[in-house]
Order: structure tokens, then C-alpha cells, then sequence
């Protein structure tokens, strides 16, 4: 099996639920985006002899309404916004794909119990 890069940021009994075969935007720069059993992440390497990587996660528990638009008319793109205690994040990616992102990350997030839920 092929390890992926991200899996060194996995916490202990985490597991990786998704990922994206496509970049999304995400303040300007783009990522790929890993669902795990324990959070949202998203994930850049940059470099081609001195690899420096960027990862940026949110906690299920902490996400917050969550909202799927297409933008575009000829080309369309999809946008995934939600809200967190820090704001809120808005992805961009390909319709097809982030519709697949949205509905992975909706399934996640309804699995997730809430601590007020208890």
C-alpha cells in the first residue's frame, strides 16, 4: 500500500475516511484535502529538492453549518463554505469533485457526536 504524506500528521487510531485526487483554494493557495475519522485536513507540500509541507486541520465537532454552491456559468466550480469558533473557511475546487468533498465531509460531520448532544 502506498503511504501518503499526510499520514505522518495522523494522530494515534486516526484513519483517512477521503481524500482528494484534485486541488482545492483555500485563502489563495491550494491543498488537497484529507477526511479522516478524526478531522477535516488540508494538505500542501511545496518544493522540488527542499520539501516544505503546510497542514491545516479542524476538529468535526468544531464545523459548524455547511453550505455547497456552484459558481460559474460555463465552467462551473464548486464552493464549500462552513463556520467554525475561528470563522469561516471557504473551499474551491471542480464542481464534480467538491460536491463528492461535500458530501463526505456532511457524513462525517452528522457521524461526529457533538458534546452538547450528550
Amino acid at each position: 500500500m502506498m503511504r501518503m504524506p499526510v499520514e505522518k500528521y495522523l494522530l494515534p487510531e486516526e484513519k483517512i475516511i477521503f481524500w482528494s485526487d484534485f486541488s482545492v483554494e483555500f485563502n489563495e493557495e491550494s491543498y488537497r484535502v484529507y477526511i479522516t475519522s478524526h478531522r477535516l485536513l488540508l494538505f500542501k507540500e511545496r518544493g522540488v529538492v527542499f520539501k516544505k509541507e503546510e497542514v491545516i486541520t479542524e476538529n468535526w465537532a468544531q464545523i459548524r453549518g455547511l453550505q455547497y454552491t456552484e459558481l460559474g456559468r460555463i465552467s462551473k466550480k464548486g464552493q464549500l463554505s462552513f463556520s467554525t469558533s475561528k470563522g469561516e473557511s471557504v473551499l474551491e475546487g471542480p464542481r464534480g469533485g467538491m460536491l463528492s468533498l461535500f458530501k463526505a465531509i456532511q457524513r462525517q460531520t452528522m457521524d461526529v457526536k457533538k458534546p452538547w448532544d450528550a
